[in-house]
């Protein structure tokens, strides 16, 4: 059962080959799935790369998860950051219904966003 997408867009200076968009699709049980598209490094190319792997959560991140689907989801615009990331987020009741949503933007200095990004960009080099 999906409980949260997140969606992080490369909104930096990219060229051919670097990715474009992450997808963490995650169950409740911490299962997780993960699409990075990436820019063609040949643009008449009509097919976008892509890779796909599938994982789990660890006890201590679906805690920290837990933390901040619980907290308050402040709809504020954030700072751009260095890295010029941006994050969508949407959260599911058991039957498929969003029941919260950040808008794709910025999320430097808000939480819970940060704190749920940088649990998946830590699972996401713990990947590579």
């Amino acid at each position: 059962m999906l409980l949260l997408k997140a969606t992080e867009r490369n909104w930096g200076l990219i060229g051919p080959g670097d990715w474009e968009k992450r997808s963490w699709k995650i169950d409740a049980d911490g299962t997780f799935l993960l699409k990075t598209t990436f820019r063609p490094v040949d643009p008449n190319d009509p097919d976008v790369p892509e890779n796909t792997e599938e994982g789990a959560l660890s006890s201590e991140q679906l805690d920290i998860l837990q933390e901040c689907i619980d907290a308050y989801w402040d709809n504020e615009p954030g700072e751009a950051g260095d890295e010029g990331t941006a994050w969508e987020f949407k959260l599911y009741e058991k039957n498929g219904t969003v029941i919260r949503h950040r808008e794709l933007g910025y999320i430097e200095g808000i939480e819970p966003f940060e704190s749920i990004a940088a649990m998946l960009a830590e699972e996401d080099t713990a990947d590579q």
